[in-house]
């Protein structure tokens, strides 16, 4: 068996030696006396953010929001990434993404303005895996990002959500740059429900069905067993421009009469068709003994989306579009289509004893498995003549995650300390794994009719991502860590909080950080917290194996055809090298933080957070990169017909600061009902501080503005509102509950790479929301639910540069889209 590595060996003995320290220390602080009311439960441990068991998220050292299940019921959305949108002003990411692109993209979490795989998603405190692929589209917060895909986690599984506004690396290890979001399932044993919702937008496009169900089972000894499943689809929706161009040759037989009637005059570019999607969850616990607990929990999702490329007229100017073969197949032209067929599933299971050396241990495994498949249809690869098949993969990416932790806490007395010091410690295995597999060679190979002239020229169609032999691999790590948290009331007014945690990676090497914070209750009514905090986000193991190649045969502007061949280089490759990349390093960062908490009222409730995150080394998957240096750099080598290249760095440095404020409000009018009210505010300025230049093999220097243009820039910069404000409230009187949501973003702006005339800033946007449920009496347990997102239809600004043909109306950027009001009803049995 190959010996580990030193480094890993090291860190594993110091682990381990400072555990077995440190539960000896413990011991020595705890007598068998103490009584099981002092003893603070693991369970806490759930109360994302702290390990202590505070009363309310307000008593938290940092902030941390709960969205209650009622809450997340009465959005009336069956989608925990919308639902979050809704309810949280620190939670953004664009909801209705379009075109085929659009149908790969995970509905993911981006708090504070950063990216979404620099959210840490846990569920029932335990890490989620994240999926098998990224973008390459331009979208806020979400460009190069491999994230976690929310909208396969059934809504009516989840008993609450925990969100915590603060760096937590310290505690939960890479990726909490910006927070963490901890979904907790239901564990009931009892009751169940059933419920069919059907919704559409008011211009009749993106139909939607949903049926849900849970139930929860007893098992021996006060255990259960909860089972969620859910099942739907969604139609596409559009809001379009008629396509503007011409798109038959004048020379063409019939050309007037072919644009007059052309079928594809109004193409459709929106959100993709959801044909089918399965999720479902399984939680439970079964008590063994009075301390002992089993315990467990899996996931499976399977979606096949579809989302639409962009219409090729007969006349578009390329090779591949010219040639006989492909005007005699698609004598209109041809819009292409990617099917991704997604297949999600994980499992969870541990023990818990609350009896172990005078603690409780959680010893846990889980291990998750993420494959999405590609399919391109309507398609051709001329090289192969008439017959070429339509239709032809274009690869497998699979992302697999299994996690070993081992976790001890127990409360230790200090004589001078108000209560005692809760202590935790643990140890940490995780092992990830990438794999490309390829597609069908149709899609990336020539075929024997292959002739670059101008009459019968053939190449190869560009394909995104797409997977060749030459991409094909299978790339993993082991990662080792170890942790310790102490927090406790050291004053009568005063808790503060200490985090360590080391880690060890099989392919970046050790990183170690650490968190302290502070809360200071100046009365009941008001106290001060405050954390500071360093932390990191290794490069995701997506972004370390992927790669991608095409090739096109284009006729140049002299009128000789010539290959122009695109790759994504792998991380640390000869290539990459070549042009002066290097071995990706983690992100590291600097967080701090200062907020107040106020609690005026028993029923209100109100806190103020500011910010700042300082990321050195941020990773970035830079623009496409041609010219010269890129020529000289691969002269002479194997990858000297490539002409076109993008590659993962970690080449500037970023600076996020921003205010969050949140209220809460409940009001009881007896005979009139409950109202409560919340309200959340937050705004955040992303700032690029610091670049670098990469440099090639041969010396030359590529300048940043190169590697990352003008549109790059701004997606860190500008793409993501400026601020968001969310108003809710909840009104229950008698059988009925109606909820109202509002929220405004801020402006934003789209950055054009080559054009600053195409630069646009978006005003400010109102979107209103109604859910209205009704309870009638005759059938117990019946509830009819209505209602409207974006009740009075807003819309974005219109994007001045609505590219290919003037098709493009609204921004693909806009926060919640351009298709307008969305109608719903929603019939829930309740048992």
């Amino acid at each position: 068996m190959k010996a580990l590595p030193s480094s890993i060996l090291k860190s594993s003995i110091f682990i381990l030696s400072a555990l077995a320290g440190s539960i000896a220390l413990a011991n020595e602080s705890l007598t068998p006396k103490q009584s099981e009311e002092d003893v603070i439960t693991l369970e806490s441990v759930v109360v994302t953010g702290s390990r202590r068991a505070v009363k309310s998220p307000l008593d938290a050292s940092a902030p941390v929001d709960i969205i209650s299940e009622e809450q997340l019921k009465n959005t009336g959305t069956v989608d925990l990434s919308k639902a979050l949108t809704i309810l949280s002003p620190s939670f953004t990411f664009p909801l209705e993404p379009a075109g085929a692109f659009a149908a790969q993209i995970p509905a993911g979490a981006s708090l504070r303005g950063l990216a979404s795989d620099q959210v840490l998603v846990l569920i029932n405190g335990k890490r989620r895996h994240t999926g098998a692929i990224f973008t390459r589209q331009n979208l806020a917060n979400g460009r190069g990002a491999a994230s976690v895909d929310l909208s396969l986690i059934p809504l009516n599984a989840v008993k609450r959500v925990e969100i915590l506004r603060d760096g937590a690396a310290a505690q939960y290890g890479s990726d909490a740059l910006a927070g963490v979001i901890n979904i907790i399932l239901k564990d009931d044993d009892d009751h169940g429900a059933v419920s069919y919702r059907f919704g559409e937008f008011s211009s009749g496009q993106g139909a939607q069905n949903k049926i849900s169900a849970w139930k929860g089972f007893s098992l021996p000894n006060d255990g259960s067993l909860t089972f969620a499943i859910e099942y739907g689809n969604q139609d596409y929706a559009n809001n379009t421009n008629p396509d503007n161009r011409r798109f038959y040759p004048l020379n063409y037989p019939n050309a007037e009469y072919l644009e007059a009637n052309s079928p594809y005059r109004h193409w459709r570019f929106g959100s993709p068709k959801v044909k089918d999607q399965v999720n479902s969850v399984l939680n439970g616990e079964l008590p063994l003994t009075d301390t002992i607990k089993l315990y467990g929990f899996a996931t499976y999702g399977y979606k096949e989306s579809v989302g639409q490329n962009f219409y090729q007229p007969p006349n578009t100017n390329t090779t591949l579009n010219q040639n006989p073969y492909y005007l005699a197949r698609y004598p209109h032209g041809r819009i292409t289509t990617s099917i991704y067929s997604l297949y999600d599933y994980a499992i969870t299971t541990g023990v818990k004893n609350s009896d172990f050396l005078y603690g409780k241990v959680d010893f846990s495994v889980n291990y998750g498995r993420n494959k999405a498949s590609q399919l391109y249809t309507n398609g051709i690869n001329p090289s192969y003549g008439y017959d070429s098949p339509s239709d032809y993969k274009v690869g497998d990416n699979i992302n697999e995650q299994t996690n070993v932790n081992l976790d001890y806490q127990k409360p230790i007395n200090v004589a001078f300390f108000e209560e005692p010091i809760t202590f935790a410690t643990g140890l940490a295995y995780r092992r990830e794994q990438y794999q490309q597999i390829a597609g069908d060679p149709i899609a990336y190979t020539r075929g024997p009719f292959y002739n670059p002239s101008p009459v019968i020229g053939v190449g190869v169609p560009e394909i995104y991502s797409g997977i060749t032999d030459q991409d094909e691999r299978k790339v993993s790590r082991d990662v080792f860590g170890g942790y310790f948290d102490v927090e406790a009331k050291i004053l009568p007014k005063v808790v503060a909080g200490l985090a360590f945690r080391a880690e060890d990676y099989s392919d970046f090497g050790s990183t170690t950080n650490g968190k302290l914070s502070l809360k200071y209750d100046i009365d009941p009514r008001v106290s001060v917290r405050s954390t500071y905090s360093t932390g990191y986000r290794a490069p995701s193991i997506t972004q370390l194996g992927f790669s991608a190649y095409s090739r096109q045969t284009v006729l140049q502007s002299n009128g000789v055809y010539q290959d122009v061949s695109q790759r994504t280089l792998l991380p640390g490759s000869e290539a990459a090298l070549l042009l002066g990349g290097k071995d990706l390093e983690p992100e590291k960062s600097k967080n701090i933080s200062l907020g107040f908490v106020f609690k005026p009222l028993k029923n209100l409730s109100a806190t103020v957070d500011i910010y700042k995150i300082d990321i050195k080394n941020r990773i970035l998957l830079s623009d496409n990169i041609t010219g010269s240096i890129i020529k000289n750099a691969f002269a002479g080598t194997p990858y000297a017909e490539i002409n076109n290249v993008a590659f993962f760095n970690n080449l500037l440095d970023t600076q996020t600061k921003g205010l969050e404020i949140t209220t809460n409000y409940a009001l009881d009018f007896e005979k009139y009902g409950q109202l409560k009210l919340n309200l959340g505010y937050s705004t955040n300025k992303n700032k690029i501080t610091k670049t670098r230049d990469a440099v090639t093999i041969k010396g030359e220097v590529i300048p940043f503005e190169s590697i990352a243009g003008r549109s790059t820039r701004g997606l860190i910069e500008s793409a993501s509102p400026k601020n968001k404000l969310t108003l809710g409230t909840d009104w229950t009187i008698d059988n009925w509950i109606i909820t109202t949501h509002l929220r405004r973003y801020g402006e934003w702006s789209t950055i054009d790479n080559t054009r600053p005339a195409f630069d646009q800033t978006f005003s400010p946007q109102w979107i209103a929301d109604l859910n209205i449920g009704y309870k009638p009496s005759m059938v117990k347990g019946l509830r009819i639910d209505v209602g409207a997102y974006n009740l009075f239809n807003s819309y974005p600004d219109r994007a001045i540069n609505t590219s290919v043909g003037g098709v493009v109306k609204y921004s693909f950027n806009s926060p919640e889209g351009g298709n307008g009001t969305f109608i719903y009803s929603k019939l829930t049995y309740d048992f």
